[in-house]
């Protein structure tokens, strides 16, 4: 339904706004906190799709990955940062080192154990790292979100009125027509916030978006076809009229570490 949507999102803007607005520490806890829901939430779905998870390592693991990887931004530079790779090897470890001391063994819970770690916990940790970029983290990090925002509203304004030609099976309701109008709206969107960030050229402006606009749809899909193999249609029901913290966060999953090294690359 429409309104348990538009109450959720009159709530839901303002929070997530504030928290990039401060930075630091608050906002890297509320990335931590998505995280630990959206790991929640493919546990929940692993196991109603009857898929193995070991939920020690999954939550253990995908705990400490955040941390390593804020100590290691712009803000902290702590040297636990340069064991980062440690605990990278250790999100594989020990999933395999668990299997070997249970009564009944699946190769497979180790591989969807570590899946939903990397995934999910190392790639939407680089949100954090963005909005630590030093001059103009938090300006990126309001690009991102709010061009995502638009993309998905565009996507389904103009998929639900044109839409004809079906972008993926993984997910019916997504169509070319709408691809492409995320994509438009994407290039629009950052060209604008390219007028607030210095050195920030309209190429950079251009590549930006693209990399924005499909990383952050094929994020989408590639949630849809874990939701699908479980045979579910919402990661849960947290957040009304939205689903569930993963279904809202999904296209960053995809987008965090790509937009991340582009800027590092183009710094």
């Amino acid at each position: 339904m429409l309104l348990p949507r538009v109450i959720t999102a009159i709530f839901g803007i303002p929070l997530v706004l504030g928290f990039i607005w401060f930075g630091g520490l608050p906002f890297f806890l509320f990335i931590f906190g998505v995280i630990l829901f959206s790991l929640y939430e493919f546990y929940t779905i692993m196991s109603v799709g009857m898929k193995p998870v070991d939920p020690f390592s999954l939550f253990f693991c995908g705990a400490i990955l955040p941390f390593a990887i804020f100590l290691n931004g712009d803000v902290y530079q702590l040297n636990i940062g340069f064991f980062l790779p440690l605990f990278i090897s250790i999100s594989f470890i020990l999933p395999l080192l668990r299997e070997v001391f249970v009564s009944e063994r699946y190769l497979e819970r180790p591989a969807y154990t570590s899946f939903g770690i990397m995934l999910i916990s190392f790639n939407l940790s680089h949100l954090s790292l963005i909005r630590d970029m030093r001059p103009d983290g938090r300006i990126f990090t309001f690009a991102i979100i709010v061009t995502v925002w638009v993309m998905d509203t565009a996507a389904y304004v103009i998929g639900k009125k044109f839409g004809k030609n079906k972008l993926s099976s993984v997910s019916p309701k997504k169509t070319v027509e709408g691809f492409f109008a995320a994509l438009i709206s994407a290039i629009l969107v950052m060209w604008i916030f390219g007028f607030f960030i210095d050195g920030f050229s309209p190429f950079y402006s251009f590549l930006f978006a693209i990399i924005i606009s499909l990383a952050g749809q094929y994020s989408d899909l590639a949630e849809s076809l874990i939701k699908r193999a479980a045979g579910v249609k919402d990661s849960s029901n947290l957040l009304p009229g939205h689903g569930g913290v993963l279904d809202r966060f999904d296209s960053y999953i995809f987008i965090a570490p790509l937009a991340y090294y582009f800027l590092i690359f183009i710094r």
